[in-house]
């Protein structure tokens, strides 16, 4: 350690202080302040005032915590300035109005080609984690050149956010860096690279870029561009980077789709992607969207019960695109795994992806499919009680309060499985020709009745309905 202190003497780093860390007497230390609390981590290091200066690992840390009023004369939204003089630390606070910039390009440059090298050390196997340490680089820059932080240069983690690098817990990485390490499992190193890369593109284009890089990695590999497709569905890209695609590309042309129809422009969407497939007939991610597209244009000579179901396939198909994946992924983080059939249905209706649906696919759509889906918006979510099961006839009755009376669905999944006197969770769907059960109900204990029927006022939470099948029943006479 003393020879690190050695290499650190002279040295100050800079830190924007919060009103949160001023009232709680300590500095956050995961980026800017990285250094210094690994110098300070066990016995501490002295302050140039008395006193010593810890390192405190707790939730969101580690911190830099000192003695009591060791930050009297620092501010909200000051900058405070951590200089090691002679083995201890000096806190001061400074103006930035103006500092060496060539010095900060020069640690952003080189913050920069670490970050590169470590992600190329974690694709390769080599390193764990895709991020080069802030301390680390830090280090090696004061080794190479001990004048680079004898000034206050801006805290580091903005300066290196600035220079289109991403900071997370201590670390610095490429934009795009696969942070979530599982998320990569399984590509070959060459495409994790492609993948990173190709996301840095899209992420931090300049007016002028070339992009042709980028669209040469995704054609590469078809694995990497279904990612970014997905990716793009998800986050649609400017109206910049889609002026700088260059569309004679069919993997430009699908990502162009992909975020048409992240945006619910799905007829412009189709066009694209035919256009792609001419160029490129065995691009499989813009089969599988050109399939679904067609999908939505159904046979008028079938009637609508038959199209009603097909209809709600091919919206169950659209509320499982990226765009919306997370909405039942969301409900099942609260839920259980098992559950996922149902609280799709839940994710569809309560957060109206059959509106979104009818906006973005509605010009495929015959008129009596569209007043259907209309009807299907207006449906709620309802807790049935079984009264009796005759064959394939399920007869229900609404368990909430009022005289209800019976209605007989026919459903051959459950007449095998229900009961009378089973509660039944689940939207009675109308096909043109009666109520019927698209989704999958949600099956609800006698006892748990009550708790479930206060659940459906107006509007249903989803969230709270799909927590319900978590948790553990209210002990009786529980508020």
């Amino acid at each position: 350690m003393s020879e690190v202190l050695t290499l650190c003497e002279g040295a100050v780093l800079t830190h924007l202080a919060t009103r949160a860390e001023l009232a709680a007497g300590r500095l956050a230390a995961a980026d800017d302040l990285r250094l210094w609390a690994r110098l300070a981590d066990g016995e501490g290091l002295p302050l140039a005032g008395g006193g010593r200066v810890r390192t405190v690992v707790e939730e969101g840390g580690p911190f830099l915590a000192g003695p009591a009023g060791w930050l009297a004369d620092v501010a909200a939204e000051d900058v405070v300035a951590l200089r090691l003089r002679d083995g201890r630390l000096e806190p001061s606070t400074v103006k930035l109005d103006s500092f060496p910039a060539d010095r900060a390009m020069l640690v952003a440059q080189e913050f920069g080609e670490r970050a590169l090298d470590a992600l190329r050390s974690f694709a390769e196997g080599i390193e764990p984690s895709p991020g080069v340490p802030i301390d680390a680089v830090v280090l090696e820059l004061l080794a190479r050149a001990p004048e680079t932080f004898a000034d206050p240069l801006p805290p580091l983690a903005p300066l290196l956010r600035g220079a289109s690098l991403e900071v997370r817990a201590g670390r610095v990485g490429v934009v795009g860096t696969p942070w979530d390490t599982g998320s990569v499992a399984g590509l070959s190193p060459l495409d994790i690279m492609r993948l990173t890369l190709s996301r840095s593109a899209l992420r931090t284009y300049d007016e002028g870029a070339d992009l042709s890089k980028a669209v040469t990695y995704l054609s590469r590999s078809p694995e990497v561009l279904e990612r970014i497709a997905d990716e793009v569905e998800r986050e649609p890209l400017s109206p910049r980077v889609l002026e700088a695609l260059p569309r004679t590309e069919p993997a430009a042309l699908l990502l162009a789709a992909r975020s048409a129809e992240g945006e619910g422009r799905s007829f412009e969407a189709a066009g694209l992607i035919g256009e792609a497939l001419s160029l490129a007939p065995g691009l499989a991610p813009a089969e599988r969207d050109a399939a679904e597209y067609a999908a939505c244009r159904t046979d008028p000579g079938d009637p609508l019960p038959a199209r009603a179901e097909h209809l709600f396939r091919r919206l169950v198909a659209y509320g499982d695109r990226p765009a919306r994946r997370r909405l039942v992924d969301d409900l099942v983080a609260l839920s259980v795994r098992v559950a996922e059939p149902a609280l799709a249905d839940l994710a569809l209706f309560e957060n109206d992806v059959v509106g979104e649906f009818l906006d973005a696919r509605g010009v495929w759509l015959r008129d009596d499919e569209v007043e259907l889906l209309e009807s299907w918006r207006r449906t709620p979510l309802r807790l049935w009680e079984v009264l009796g099961v005759e064959g394939e006839e399920v007869t229900l009755r609404d368990a909430g309060p009022g005289e209800n009376g019976p209605v007989t669905v026919t459903d051959e999944l459950l007449s095998r499985q229900a009961v009378p006197g089973d509660l039944m969770l689940t939207r009675l769907l109308g096909d043109g020709r009666g109520p019927r059960i698209f989704g999958h109900p949600f099956k609800v204990a006698p006892e748990r009745r009550e708790e479930m029927l206060e659940l459906l006022t107006d509007p249903v939470d989803p969230y709270a309905v799909a927590a319900f099948f978590r948790r553990a029943p209210r002990p009786p006479g529980a508020p």
